[in-house]
């Protein structure tokens, strides 16, 4: 090369809040400390990297020689660490108080813990959006990196670009280095020469920067054969290492030693693949397919780089799960820092930022190629951090026994009702047929209505065509075709009508009770999620939600509920008033689902109550019974569903077919029951039911 070229070679390592411990210890051994061990290994290699806070404490406590080898490495100006959010957030979603104390908190730990002050910083996920210059430099941060995606949407060629480029929000100057997409996809999936040859010809570009997940040099099925046990990575440094007119360089380096290269103004966006994933699912087949066809074409990748998906923030609607935990956090958050206005100096409301922030972590809030918020656990994370939050900033700014509001919770236009006990917090949604979508049981800080609704992925299409995954064959990147982790997951895949949410009611033929899995293509009429006339009355230290009446479309008959939740215990009970208005004799079955959602479900302490203890991933019945009780040792809690007169139960496991790094993947995401009773109305006719749920603390056993 007659040119030189500076090379800016990163990685970014990360675990999500409530990532399981067991994952989190095989990755630093498979990927973060046999890494860092070959950059070592190899004179004059000089690296980036960015570690999410999260797991840097945890490396800290559980796996203290990695996290004595990063910090040697820094010390001796191998590795320049970057900042970031400290529980890896979109940035964007949070309220700019939270962007800068993340950051802040992050940066103060790599001072304490290594003695750098970091320049740069890396944001989750690449979500930008055009404001954030502003707050980014108000965090003390000088560069970020983002994908060439940003800067072709801007109009610019990813293969001209080179070195940084400033860009502003109200005279807030910022350095942006565009992350090679070409680079990596060859790294590390090509042989070290295609990336030498590549850089070769970006001579002249000044700098070139790649920088991409940790994960991918031992954690991704089949790259630790590929990095440690083939060497491919010892053989990328060393040819690096080699290589003539290529100069490995930090961040801070370059923005020192070279001038812009010139100014940009970047859209909003995301790397390429978040903007399809964030499209609902048949948008997201069709740019998919038009992405198809223009690679075909000549010249087709310059064309396909004109494309763009859909906006972050779009997760939040396609996933209303998702949007619940946000609506909240944003409301802790004003409430917690009006707190903290007034009381900065009190440990308690610092811990509770703490669990703010916890709830913050990107993972949970979206998906991809990831399971992302298809995994429960990661749910599970942000909503007891959130109540966690919630219950410490009661203690300290005192709390009634009994409150409840009604808002419009999650920005939909609707009112909701959100009732708040010493041991629950229950949101219901009369707009919604009087559904419950949040049952928190506040001891254990769990949401056990926090279930996920099964719904199309732009990728289950594929799912007939994937064959089960085998333990070798070729390493390819995360986006090449994925292969099934076990049989028959086509099979899994149906959809629901409505959001999995609890109390979910209609009327049915008389006979055999329905599938309680998926009953609403037999009813004769569903409530489903048509808006119902509400009002609430506080007595008593009780709270009581009347619903109603409401007509069932094509049938007679009118149905009321009513709610009630006490200030004492955690119970919440439903009554169902029905009445028949026909000319004739009506008989039918009146059903009432519940989808719950405790820990797992095929594992040791999770169980229903009954001979035999069946696991929570079990189906069954009862007839004529009064009570099915749910039960979870691991985190030490059980759920009773107790009903009046002559009904039975039945019960499904919630499972999803969700695209992981390792193939198309069954998950567990929670239980539906099925309450059912016999109805036999004369004209002029009622029927009342009643329906308990009440969560209990037990021992634990996790």
């Amino acid at each position: 090369m007659s040119e030189g070229i500076r090379f800016l070679f990163g990685v970014h390592n990360h675990q999500p809040a409530g990532n399981f411990d067991s994952v989190i210890l095989d990755a630093a051994r498979s990927a973060y400390h046999p890494f860092l061990e070959a950059a070592r290994a190899v004179p004059g290699i000089v690296l980036t990297m960015h570690c999410s806070g999260g797991l840097l404490a945890f490396l800290r406590e559980r796996v203290r020689p990695t996290f004595d080898l990063l910090g040697r490495l820094a010390a001796d100006g191998r590795i320049e660490l970057l900042t970031g959010g400290f529980y890896e957030p979109i940035l964007s979603m949070l309220p700019d108080a939270d962007k800068v104390g993340q950051i802040q908190a992050l940066s103060e730990f790599l001072s304490a813990n290594f003695g750098v002050k970091p320049r740069g910083m890396w944001l989750a996920e690449r979500v930008w959006e055009p404001h954030m210059p502003k707050v980014l430099r108000q965090a003390g941060v000088e560069f970020v990196v983002l994908d060439d995606a940003h800067f072709a949407l801007a109009g610019l060629d990813p293969e001209s670009l080179g070195g940084y480029y400033l860009t502003e929000e109200q005279g807030a100057t910022l350095a942006v280095f565009p992350i090679s997409q070409r680079l990596r996809y060859l790294v590390p999936f090509a042989e070290p020469a295609e990336t030498i040859r590549y850089l070769g010809e970006r001579r002249g570009s000044g700098a070139v920067t790649l920088f991409d997940d940790g994960e991918k040099f031992g954690v991704w099925p089949g790259t630790h054969r590929l990095a440690y046990d083939e060497g491919w990575l010892r053989h990328f440094f060393a040819a690096l290492a080699e290589a003539p007119g290529i100069t490995l360089s930090t961040f801070s380096a370059c923005l020192d030693a070279a001038p812009a290269a010139g100014r940009v103004y970047l859209p909003t966006a995301s790397y390429t693949e978040m903007g399809e994933w964030a499209l609902p699912a048949r948008r997201g087949e069709e740019i998919e397919e038009a992405r198809k066809q223009l690679l075909a074409l000549p010249n087709g990748l310059r064309l396909a780089r004109l494309l763009r998906g859909g906006f972050w923030r779009n997760f939040l609607v396609k996933y209303p799960e998702t949007g619940d935990a946000y609506w909240r956090m944003l409301r802790l958050s004003e409430r917690l820092h009006g707190a903290l206005a007034r009381r900065p100096d009190d440990p308690r409301l610092a811990a509770a930022r703490e669990d703010l922030w916890r709830s913050q972590g990107n993972d949970a809030y979206w998906h991809g190629v990831f399971g992302g918020c298809y995994l429960p656990h990661l749910r599970r994370a942000v909503g007891s951090a959130l109540l966690a939050a919630e219950r410490r900033l009661d203690d300290v700014l005192g709390a009634k026994d009994l409150s409840w509001a009604r808002d419009d919770v999650d920005g939909d236009g609707c009112a909701e009702l959100r009732v708040r006990t010493p041991e629950l917090c229950v949101t219901l949604r009369p707009g919604a047929g009087g559904t419950v979508t949040e049952i928190a049981f506040r001891p254990r800080d769990l949401d056990i209505a926090g279930v996920f609704t099964r719904r199309r992925e732009m990728y289950h299409g594929r799912v007939k065509e994937s064959a089960a995954v085998s333990g070798g064959g070729l390493v390819t990147t995360i986006h090449g075709a994925p292969g099934s982790k076990e049989e028959g997951l086509a099979d899994l895949l149906d959809y629901d009508p409505f959001r999995r949410a609890s109390l979910l009611d209609g009327v049915f033929r008389p006979g055999t009770p329905p599938d309680p899995l998926a009953p609403w293509e037999m009813a004769r009429a569903a409530m489903g999620e048509r808006p119902m006339p509400s009002e609430i009355v506080e007595r008593s230290g009780e709270v009581e939600i009347a619903l109603g009446p409401t007509a069932l479309d094509g049938l007679p008959l009118a149905v009321e509920k009513r709610i009630r939740i006490g200030a004492a215990g955690a119970g919440l009970r439903a009554r169902y008033s029905l009445t028949w208005r026909g000319d004739e004799a009506f008989e039918g079955t009146w059903a009432v689902q519940l989808n719950l959602a405790l820990t797992a479900g095929d594992a040791p302490g999770r169980y229903y109550r009954l001979p035999g203890s069946p696991s929570l991933g079990s189906r069954g019945s009862l007839a004529r019974a009064a009570t099915l009780t749910l039960v979870d040792e691991w985190i030490g809690c059980e759920v009773e569903i107790a009903w009046s007169g002559a009904g039975g139960a039945g019960w499904a496991p919630i499972e999803t077919v969700s695209l992981s790094e390792a193939g198309f993947e069954r998950i567990y995401q929670g239980s539906a029951v099925l309450v059912s009773w016999p109805l036999a109305l004369a004209p002029g006719g009622s029927w009342e039911g009643e329906l308990r749920i009440v969560p209990r603390a037990i021992s634990r056993t996790g």
